[in-house]
């Protein structure tokens, strides 16, 4: 991984029938794209095979700092 390289997340929110809603992340990944496709996966997924229920999301970056772990 590069020194300044960018990772991505995807943030989805899925609501079922019962009002139950639930935060899941998934990543990171290398590029934005994979993550965006998640959330559309999911909004998807849900629409078609959840009635009553329902899926959003979107996407976290993020450039990780490395630091020395003593020894």
């Amino acid at each position: 991984m590069d020194e300044d390289a960018c990772r991505y997340r995807a943030v989805i929110t899925k609501t079922y029938g019962s009002g139950e809603s639930f935060t899941e992340y998934e990543g990171p990944y290398a590029k934005p794209g994979p993550a965006r496709g998640r959330v559309t996966f999911w909004r998807r997924h849900f629409a078609a095979n959840k009635p009553g229920a329902s899926a959003d999301g979107y996407i976290e970056t993020c450039q990780p700092q490395w630091h020395r772990v003593p020894d």
